[in-house]
């Protein structure tokens, strides 16, 4: 193949250009792999091949041997092994061999190439000359541009590799690299290579950490870096310490005299800030392990040196000036010196709590009154910022002073960043002092001046709909929000049509700049939950809005044009789907007169949107609700609806739709109960196909074992035909064995065994309806499952819960016929397990029943 007209061609502004260049390459790979790979090589090795052309050949070969995701990684690494030896070698050699080029593109992607062959081959023992060549090659002092590609080539290399297959050759990659990023060396490009390539080693060279004269030396190092005349190395002389702050805290003392600012360039200040936020992030995680480990009476495993309480004399004066400088074209998106600062300001006052109040109170005082707006926005993010950390007692007095100046701000003051750092801080103070607001003194103001910031900009109006959430959420009197018995009155009840009145428009906006619209649907579904008995009235018309709302727009859907219609679209029916959900889940009375009319919109939607995933997750979500409030009256929609449901359980591409069909089945099963019997067994094969299939996503597996088990509840007797079937997938799916290594897996199996207990509760309940008996021939089996998982020492606290609650139902269900199993000293020390100190009111609940079961049995 002409690899350089196919390389330029794919890189070609002419779609059907590239499509089909791209075509032919992926057809070259598939067809003849190796001479694709030599093809790509040669191309890049290429010195009078033009640079754009050789980086598409470097590119081309990385991505044929890494993949974007880990779980296609494993395919293409075969694929690579599986060349023979004298296939891979003149491969590799051309990688190292343009390591060198003059031209830096190539070069650069030659690096990228090294540490995609090194992460297949490294781990499996081959090429194990590899470091020796690279390290041989970062001293060649000759060839700078050979030592740049080199130090970025072990930096990548450090990166994709686990530490102990590097760990042999730490002392040299290190002693190298840091040779590299010393202030005597003369290039600044190696310098910053160097720097980025002993980020990126951090990991696995503990071991010299651990060494106070090793330590030392990298450590000044990295700092002298941080003085650099050359922004590059200083931005990443800061990354290193960063990254060291986050490793080797406990090391850190010696080497935290002074505060690290000196470069007002963006760059190097924004790094100089995040080092003192991880500083924060660090001394707060060990103070929260601390106060877990007293709970517990065991010794910290750390402890905090509090270095940024010791520093706040030095980094304080700092982080207040840069607040002040703001700028005013930069976009929203941009993370500016002033915006990291504040965000420092908030670790800071988390960490050290009260100590930050009085040298930042002078700051707001006199900003607040500056005629500059850059003084005044700054002095209302610093009080903003502090709000969280300082306790309620020292913080009180100064808000109960500042609120009124802050009302009278978002409401007049005549710039508009002052306006939004304003309503955010306000949104601050509902959310964390509220107790100090004085309904009586201040909420009749602040409600009036969020209620006009709603007509602000995107990003005042999001600050606004928080504060107004919070308002409401706060000074509800009763402590339930949830609960169907609304009490008689709020605060916030005479504000309610208002504040409705207000938000409408804001939700029917044409875009959802900032998410401000979605905003709005949030603070009226989170208004619909706290309502008092005096608004419902008004919830139910604007119940009766929305569904007209969603009629709208289902009516509107023919004439969407392009992807942003459609999306605008999905996003509305997904919010007004939220709303609803909360009207239901607050009243179910008021439902009833809508519901075949929510039904109908429901069912159109499905039937028109069956390819977008966010509007069915909503949709099914809302139909779940919907069953729930009217519990069997819901069957009379079961035939309309079931065909959608079973189409949705079958969405494996789309593990969210599934996940949310799941949901549904259950809801559906607690609502109508025996009525689901007619449908169960396409449910039910349904869900076995989810716990069978290695497609869906596995999270979506424990919902379908609960699920199983509400429907056998449900239809109680009717579940026998399917009982064998249930219980032996159930039997595989319980013996997935925990990882003491992979917490993400040690997680799901913990939640597959909780649903594993919860099904089998569903089952044996529904089952004592009529007849237990074919039941029992399980309970040996089960109670051998229950066993092994509740020896284990990281079991958790649900699962013991549930499985003394199974216990307590055999026992109570089948008596004597049990009696020889569950009288066991396990069970006895399962029950131990239940009542300990620190045991949930669940477990110790539990542990009672099944104890009562015990006792009645030894009768």
């Amino acid at each position: 193949m002409d690899a350089a007209t196919l390389l330029t061609n794919a890189l070609s502004e002419d779609a059907n250009t590239r499509n089909t260049a791209q075509q032919q390459l992926e057809a070259a790979e598939r067809d003849n792999f190796p001479a694709y790979l030599h093809t790509l090589a040669n191309e890049l090795a290429n010195e009078q091949a033009q640079p754009h052309i050789r980086n598409a050949a470097g590119l081309a070969f990385k991505n044929a041997l890494s993949a974007r995701d880990v779980v296609n990684q494993p395919a293409l690494s075969d694929r690579w092994m599986a060349l023979p030896e004298d296939v891979r070698t003149p491969l590799k050699h051309t990688l190292l061999q343009t390591l060198g080029s003059p031209v830096h593109k190539a070069a650069f992607v030659s690096a990228q190439g090294v540490a995609a062959v090194a992460a297949i081959e490294l781990p499996r023992g081959q090429w194990p000359e590899l470091i020796g060549q690279l390290l041989e090659f970062v001293g060649n002092q000759e060839n700078t541009g050979l030592r740049i590609a080199t130090l970025q080539a072990v930096g990548y290399v450090c990166e994709v590799i686990q530490p102990q297959y590097l760990s042999a050759r730490s002392n040299e990659i290190l002693t190298a690299v840091v040779q590299g990023a010393r202030k005597e060396e003369p290039s600044t490009d190696v310098q910053a290579a160097a720097i980025h390539a002993l980020y990126n080693s951090l990991e696995f060279i503990r071991d010299n950490f651990e060494r106070e004269g090793e330590r030392n030396y990298i450590m000044q190092v990295v700092c002298e870096a941080t003085q650099s005349p050359s922004s590059t190395v200083q931005v990443g002389a800061f990354e290193c310490l960063v990254r060291i702050m986050s490793l080797y805290y406990e090391h850190m003392e010696f080497y935290m005299e002074r505060a690290l600012f000196g470069n007002p360039e963006e760059p190097v200040a924004l790094q100089a800030i995040e080092f003192w936020s991880t500083v924060c992030e660090e001394e707060i995680e060990i103070a929260i392990e601390a106060q877990e480990a007293l709970q517990y009476g065991e010794e910290p495993a750390l402890e905090s040196k509090h270095f940024a309480k010791a520093a706040l004399p030095e980094i304080l004066p700092v982080l207040l000036e840069l607040l002040t400088q703001q700028d005013e074209d930069a976009d929203e998106d941009e993370w500016t010196k002033s915006m990291a600062a504040a965000a420092c300001l908030e670790l800071l006052a988390r960490n050290v709590g009260d100590a930050i109040v009085q040298p930042v109170v002078p700051f707001v005082e006199a900003g607040i009154r500056r005629p500059d707006w850059q003084g005044r926005e700054a002095a209302v993010m610093a009080f903003g910022s502090i709000l969280d950390g300082p306790s309620s007692q020292t913080l009180a007095p100064l808000v109960s002073q500042a609120l009124s100046t802050l009302i009278g701000m978002l409401q007049g003051d005549s710039d508009l960043h002052v306006r939004d750092s304003v309503a955010w801080t306000l949104s601050r103070i509902t959310e964390l002092m509220l107790d100090v607001v004085d309904p009586s003194m201040h909420l009749q103001n602040l409600v009036t001046a969020l209620v006009l910031g709603l007509q602000g900009t995107p990003r005042i109006i999001n600050s606004c709909c928080a504060a107004l959430s919070n308002l409401v959420t706060h000074l509800l009197p009763d402590a339930d929000i949830v609960s169907e018995d609304a009490p008689p009155t709020s605060p916030m009840s005479p504000y309610y049509e208002g504040i409705f009145k207000a938000l409408m428009p804001v939700s029917e906006r044409p875009n959802n700049d900032n998410n401000c619209r979605a905003a709005a649907y949030q603070t009226m579904a989170t208004y619909i939950t706290c309502s008092a008995a005096d608004t419902l009235p008004i919830v139910d018309q604007v119940a009766a809005a929305m569904l007209a709302r969603q009629e709208s727009l289902i009516g509107m859907e023919n004439q969407l044009v392009g992807m942003d219609d459609r999306q605008n679209w999905n996003d509305m029916q997904i919010s007004i789907c939220a709303l609803l959900q909360s009207f239901i889940h607050k009243s179910p009375a008021l439902v009833m007169p809508y519901a075949d009319r929510l039904m109908t919109n429901l069912l159109t939607i499905l039937s028109s949107s069956g390819k977008h995933a966010g509007v069915l997750e909503d949709v099914l979500a809302t139909v779940g609700a919907v069953s729930g409030a009217l519990e069997g009256g819901f069957v009379k929609y079961m035939e309309a609806f079931s065909p959608f449901l079973f189409q949705a359980l079958g969405s494996y591409d789309d593990y969210q739709v599934a996940q949310a069909a799941v949901y549904c089945v259950s809801d559906i099963s607690r609502a109508i109960g025996e009525q689901l019997t007619p449908f169960a067994e396409r449910i039910m094969v349904a869900l076995i196909d989810i716990l069978r299939s290695p497609a869906i996503q596995r999270q979506v597996k424990p919902t379908a074992i609960t699920a199983i088990g509400e429907v056998a509840l449900a239809i109680g007797p009717a579940f026998v035909p399917y009982l064998e079937t249930t219980m032996g997938i159930l039997s595989q799916a319980g013996s997935t064995a925990a990882s003491t290594t992979d917490l993400a897996l040690n997680e799901f199996v913990w939640t597959m065994r909780e649903a594993i207990v919860d099904a089998f509760i569903g089952i044996m309940n529904g089952l004592k309806a009529g007849d237990p008996t074919p039941f029992l021939q399980y309970v040996p089996g089960i109670l051998g499952f229950l066993r092994t998982c509740l020896a284990e020492e990281d079991r958790t606290e649900e699962f013991v819960g549930a499985a003394l609650g199974l216990i307590g139902d055999f026992g109570d269900t089948y008596k004597q016929a049990v009696r020889d199993d569950i009288c066991q000293e396990w069970v006895q020390q399962a029950i131990s397990i239940g009542r300990q100190r620190g045991a949930s009111r669940s477990s110790r609940t539990n542990a009672a029943y099944a104890q009562k079961a015990i006792k009645e049995l030894s009768k």
